[in-house]
């Protein structure tokens, strides 16, 4: 069975829900404000790098003060953490290997374009890179499996970051061309890449083997193995000391116009390639998405993408900020099973005095009901028995048709209604609880059980008849649809997986929609008799 969720230090499912911090915060003040901020947002996870070049100084000199401190600082905050090892290929740049490897190229070799001049990027096809990557990745992880193996506070490791080259499609380098001409390997043999125009190609004429088996697609495809096996090397080492969750991130290629070396880097595991990336790296536990495309169509076509058998959803990096954002965290989280979401840029998600900027509200508030309905994202994903709301452009109301219930979705800034009493929603701050846009997750435990969490939304269910109901429109304009239809409902809270009831709902609280405000929660208990 291949991964499924993130585990805590008692072996038990773990969804990590928060923020990274900026790519220079390790092992400075910094750390500290993106705890607060991963506290603001209501989150359980800090994502903090760690530096090929700190860690081993001078060529075989290895140092682990930088990851011992962020990971004494996650404990002290009761956060779950992810290291980020920023080895070779930061967005696809050398930034963060130590002096040795960049002040020998002869060794230690660049990536050539297609001009033949050198490209800011080390090759995957060099192997003495790749040694001196591995030796530091497996001290970093013998490293943690003896200060960690216990306590658990490292969730996952990322490898190297957003792999790629930038500015060219593929590495033109000698042992590059050597490796092109080769055969494709017997992995991929099977391998068949979308609008790869292969079918079009003059048959008899000479060429690589990777173009006449992906076309259009070829430098890509062999950039993206060879990435795939240069991170797939270090995981199977790091894996061999401390097997904990071991993933890569990536800059996606639903970007402009789709062309690898221009709008994203070449080599990525992009979804075009992911069957290509997938065997070349089958020790990887996941392959995650960076998600910062706003428009919500492209949002979840990416999504779609990496939401496989083989890959579960895990959003690594999104925006701390804008409504857009917002609403795409809820449709990751309940649309397509994500096991866990972050933000980038913790530290700019805080003012000068430590308060949420104005701007980070919306997503914060998003994060916020994703991490409160955590036990049950675990518990019932892929089940179908998880609904996203997010309200969309020009949207008042969302309508979702269950096996036993109607159920209607509305905005609450479009929707007048009296909330009762145990809401200040009369007072300029109340209102603004009111008017935010609209989300919700909704996750049916039962048959006549919903839990509802998210902000600016309120609920009506109305029982559908049983289908040999004699008395169908009876039923549907009756009481049993109003004031009658509900048993409980409760606010509260999940302590672990427990249900914790801060107070009941009802009266003039029950009598009309069940709304949810700032990321609260409840517990809606339907009646099952209708009595007609």
């Amino acid at each position: 069975m291949g991964f499924t969720f993130f585990k805590d230090e008692k072996g038990r499912d773990f969804f990590p829900v928060g923020l990274q911090a900026h790519n220079s915060s390790t092992g400075t003040d910094m750390i500290q404000k993106a705890v607060r901020a991963v506290r603001a947002y209501g989150g359980n996870c800090l994502e903090a790098p760690v530096y090929w070049y700190r860690l081993e100084p001078e060529m075989n000199t290895y140092e682990m003060d930088l990851v011992k401190n962020v990971i004494d600082q996650a404990r002290e905050a009761d956060l779950k953490l992810i290291l980020l090892w920023f080895g070779m290929s930061k967005n696809g740049h050398p930034n963060y290997v130590p002096e040795y490897i960049k002040l020998d190229p002869d060794t230690y070799h660049l990536v050539i374009g297609a001009d033949g001049a050198p490209v800011p990027a080390l090759s995957p096809h060099c192997r003495a890179t790749l040694e001196r990557d591995k030796n530091a990745f497996v001290k970093l992880m013998e490293f943690l499996r003896a200060y960690d193996e216990k306590e658990r506070t490292v969730l996952a490791v990322q490898i190297e970051n957003e792999m790629g080259c930038a500015g060219t499609d593929r590495d033109y380098s000698r042992e590059a061309e050597e490796d092109y001409r080769k055969p494709v390997p017997e992995a991929l043999q099977s391998v068949r890449l979308e609008d790869d125009g292969t079918e079009q190609m003059e048959q008899g004429r000479e060429m690589s083997p990777w173009k006449r088996q992906f076309g259009r697609h070829a430098h890509e495809a062999f950039l993206a193995w060879h990435h795939a096996k240069y991170v797939g090397e270090l995981a199977e080492a790091g894996k061999a000391v401390y097997p904990i969750p071991l993933y890569t991130n990536v800059m996606v290629g639903e970007n402009g116009y789709e062309e690898p070396g221009l709008c994203y880097n070449a080599g990525a595991a992009v979804g075009r390639v992911l069957d290509i990336w997938k065997p070349g790296a089958p020790q990887l536990d996941l392959i995650c998405p960076d998600i910062y495309n706003e428009n919500r169509r492209e949002f979840t076509r990416i999504c779609q993408r990496y939401d496989r058998e083989d890959n579960p959803l895990f959003i690594p990096e999104s925006p701390i900020s804008g409504e857009a954002n917002a609403m795409n965290a809820i449709l990751a989280a309940g649309d397509y099973g994500a096991v866990g979401y972050c933000c980038f840029g913790a530290e700019s998600a805080l003012d000068e005095a430590g308060m949420l900027n104005e701007g980070c509200r919306d997503v914060a508030l998003s994060i916020k009901t994703i991490a409160a309905m955590a036990p049950l994202l675990i518990q019932y994903r892929k089940t179908g028995r998880i609904h996203a709301i997010a309200e969309d452009e020009f949207e008042t109301s969302h309508y979702l048709k269950l096996e036993r219930y109607h159920v209607v979705a509305h905005y609450l800034h479009s929707h007048p209604m009296n909330l009762g009493y145990t809401q200040d929603v009369h007072s300029e701050q109340g209102m603004q609880k009111r008017m935010v846009r609209g989300r919700a997750l909704l996750v049916q435990t039962g048959e006549h059980e919903f839990y509802l969490g998210g902000a600016g939304v309120a609920l009506d269910f109305i029982k559908r008849p049983y289908p040999e109901n004699e008395h169908s429109y009876r039923q549907l304009t009756s009481r049993c649809n109003g004031q009658l239809n509900f048993l409980s409902v409760e606010e509260g809270h999940f302590e672990g997986d427990a249900w914790v009831i801060d107070r009941y709902r009802n009266g003039d609280e029950t009598n009309f929609s069940q709304y949810v405000l700032e990321g609260q929660v409840i517990r809606i208990r339907l009646n099952p008799v209708t009595g007609i």
